[in-house]
């Protein structure tokens, strides 16, 4: 029997050096493959920061009445007047006004901050009273004796100061209040991602402030759109009247950077938000 021929010295390097250079290919294409999809995560996650501002702020936005419903704005800074809760005047006395109130969502009642409220008289002008306003639960009886139904899921309150005295009480039944809250969406530094820019949302009756979503560039801004013109300016107009809606220029970003580069990744999303209760 003839012994077995086994591997040269030649052959077992070559052998190897064949492995060692497939072995670096695949490992190459499993580093450039878990790159890319960590680049691509990264943006996916930049994309999602941008599209969360747009939900948190759409609804808040979108019910600003035009001609009083700002109170300031800077191109980091918004603050507004916002309605949450809509009705009808069943009664008005020097004390105080009674408002049935449509039903409205119970937790976006909950916890709103009480700031004022707003009336709209025969012209369709908008008065706001904010200065020493309260507003408390009243009597529904009230609203029975005026005619005045208050639908399942709405309720009866009285609002203080009332409306003018002079304003006739036949008329005074049946004029439109929303109770209002303050807020400010303000691009400013984050807590929960330090160094970073993020998009905060205070309501002003109770202070309470929420960091909605981080992080974005310090390029992130407001542009606002004026009366009269399809493209948004830089600075907010003068007077705040003229203005009907706002555009976010969210430069959002990635939680940190992709594996291979040294900054996070970025994503531009531009979105334009017009006051529903503008003038028509």
């Amino acid at each position: 029997m003839t012994g077995r021929r086994g591997f040269t010295l030649a052959e077992l390097v070559v052998g190897m050096v064949v492995l060692g250079v497939i072995g670096g290919a695949l490992t190459r294409l499993f580093l450039s493959q878990s790159r890319f999809y960590d680049q691509q995560g990264q943006l996916r996650r930049a994309r999602m920061v941008s599209r969360m501002a747009i939900n948190a702020a759409l609804s808040d936005l979108r019910m600003v009445e035009a001609t009083g419903g700002l109170v300031s704005a800077t191109p980091t800074q918004v603050t507004m007047r916002v309605p949450y809760a809509i009705g009808v005047v069943c009664a008005n006395t020097a004390a105080q006004t009674t408002v049935s109130l449509w039903p409205v969502d119970s937790t976006v009642y909950a916890t709103a901050g009480f700031s004022g409220y707003g009336w709209r008289d025969s012209l369709g002008n908008i008065t706001y009273v904010e200065a020493g306003t309260s507003v408390a639960n009243d009597n529904p009886s009230l609203c029975v004796a005026a005619n005045v139904v208050t639908l399942p899921g709405g309720r009866v309150v009285g609002v203080r100061p009332p409306l003018p005295a002079a304003l006739p009480a036949v008329t005074a039944v049946g004029t439109t209040v929303f109770l209002i809250q303050r807020l400010t969406y303000q691009f400013k530094p984050s807590v929960a991602l330090p160094g970073r820019t993020a998009l905060w949302r205070t309501t002003a009756a109770t202070g309470q402030a929420d960091e909605l979503v981080a992080p974005f560039d310090p390029t992130a801004k407001f542009r606002f759109f004026v009366a009269g013109s399809d493209t948004a300016q830089a600075g907010p107009p003068n007077p705040l009247s003229s203005m009907r809606g706002v555009e976010l220029g969210l430069t959002s970003q990635s939680d940190r950077a992709p594996e291979g580069a040294t900054a996070p990744r970025q994503a531009q999303v531009v979105t334009a938000v017009f006051f529903n209760n503008q003038l028509k």
